[in-house]
């Protein structure tokens, strides 16, 4: 496949994160190939990636766009290609990368769902829903496949069957990253960490589910606290799956001297230097970059780490970046757009794109290669990411187009706050007696208590965006 249209490579902001990232691969071993630029082109290092991926047109995964016209693509561990991926969807990806850091070639792609089957539970004020006994997280990272009722967990009913993508906390709970729809003819899946191992009754536990594998031979040593898939098409009366495939996680496979770039859960947490992603162990040292975000590392935050595999898999960690799950954003008509800068506004909010930012078009169009040129002044679309210093503006993490609607919204830090108005993002928002306000922990659903309780607190706002300003229909704090 040819690689994507120039503009994805995002002029200036792009060209600056190349050469900060340049210096991770200059003398770093592993396979050396020739750069997928052609003859002449600087050699590419070895890398081993996982994580959610941001676009197509190629993969982009971590800000490096990855051509795959010779990859081997692998979807539930069977032979697929590129379009049966959806962005925010979490592979691994194994190839090269150029020393512009923005640039590779895959060799291998696989994608295997974490979970697969019927939801039992939804908890819509908890952001929660549950399959196989397992309990699933909604972020404001998470996205939905838009052939659901609606993009969020009022649109999973009880009993639809789902694939879900995720990183597991250390609790075992799975934080989606992507939800789709799937069917029972697809079988039941898993992933997860063994506990309760019985190896006279062929039996253990992943969470609340308990897994009988008396008629499979595991694929790897079965112990408690592996991680392990397991996929299936039977429930037993007791609630049991019964298996048909385990596959212990024996690690990534990755080369010594190999780049590793890898997202997800710190699962277990010695120190700084000393610390699980994903069952890797990962250490840092002095020249370690940590990029933390006024968090304190530790079990259960997000983190992205890129450094070098050693000999024995375990990651060296060259930059170590906290990834937030509460994000600020805007959904509404685009009231202008710059490719060549990587900017757009909307409801006059200015917004800045990068190599990281994810793009996924949900309108009718449904393009599949979607891209910041693609935007037009006038699309409906939502934009997540985090706000900057002031407050007003956004840093995307996320570009999605969707069909228009009649409301707009807002996610952020509430300031100004002085009823009946405050700002979001820079947004004026007012309220009026049409206003609802839904109870919450904070928020006792009713105005006084908004307005209360809402200064420099997370809120979302929906309503009709008229004469510069959000005319609120609804408003609540965030819990």
């Amino acid at each position: 496949m040819a690689m994507h249209k120039p503009t994805r490579a995002r002029a200036g902001s792009a060209l600056a994160l190349g050469v900060g990232l340049a210096s991770l691969f200059v003398g770093c071993g592993g396979e050396m190939t020739a750069g997928i630029q052609g003859s002449g082109s600087p050699v590419a290092a070895g890398v081993t990636a996982v994580g959610p991926i941001n676009a197509f047109g190629s993969i982009f995964l971590d800000g490096v766009e990855y051509s795959t016209s010779g990859a081997q693509i692998h979807v539930d561990d069977q032979p697929g290609t590129e379009a049966d991926l959806r962005v925010g969807q979490i592979i691994t990806l194994k190839g090269t990368v150029n020393p512009d850091g923005l640039t590779g070639t895959a060799t291998d792609v696989s994608y295997s769902g974490d979970l697969r089957g019927p939801v039992t539970q939804v908890d819509v004020d908890g952001g929660t829903f549950v399959v196989l006994g397992q309990t699933v997280r909604i972020t404001d990272a998470t996205l939905f496949d838009d052939s659901f009722q609606a993009p969020a967990l009022t649109g999973l009913p009880v009993g639809v069957v789902v694939e879900v993508s995720g990183f597991a906390d250390s609790n075992g709970n799975l934080m989606a990253s992507r939800v789709d729809p799937s069917s029972a003819a697809s079988g039941f899946r898993v992933r997860g960490t063994v506990q309760g191992l019985d190896t006279t009754a062929h039996t253990f536990t992943i969470n609340t589910l308990t897994v009988d594998y008396g008629g499979v031979s595991p694929n790897g040593t079965l112990a408690n606290d592996a991680i392990v898939s397991v996929q299936g098409t039977s429930l037993s009366a007791g609630g049991a799956l019964i298996a048909t495939r385990v596959q212990v996680f024996a690690g990534l496979g990755a080369a010594a001297a190999d780049q590793g770039r890898i997202e997800g859960f710190i699962t277990a947490f010695v120190s700084n230097a000393d610390f699980t992603v994903n069952g890797l162990r990962v250490t840092t040292d002095a020249a370690t970059q940590f990029d933390l975000k006024g968090v304190t590392l530790g079990v259960n935050v997000p983190v992205k780490v890129r450094g070098t595999f050693d000999a024995s898999g375990v990651l060296a960690a060259a930059k170590v970046e906290v990834k937030p799950q509460k994000l600020s954003f805007v959904r509404g008509l685009v009231d202008s757009v710059s490719a060549s800068s990587n900017t757009l506004t909307v409801l006059g909010v200015s917004i800045t794109t990068d190599s990281g930012t994810s793009f996924d078009d949900k309108s009718s169009v449904h393009l599949k290669s979607f891209e910041l040129a693609d935007v037009r002044t006038g699309d409906y679309v939502e934009v997540r990411g985090a706000a900057d210093a002031t407050g007003t503006a956004l840093n995307a993490t996320l570009v999605e187009r969707d069909n228009p609607e009649n409301r707009s919204y807002v996610q952020g830090i509430a300031l100004n706050v002085a009823k009946p108005s405050f700002t979001v993002l820079g947004v004026q928002v007012t309220t009026g007696s049409h206003t609802v306000f839904p109870g919450s922990a904070v928020s006792l659903g009713n105005a006084a208590s908004f307005f209360a309780n809402a200064p420099n607190q997370f809120v979302r706002v929906r309503g009709t965006f008229m004469g510069n300003q959000l005319l609120a229909d609804q408003a609540q704090i965030r819990p």
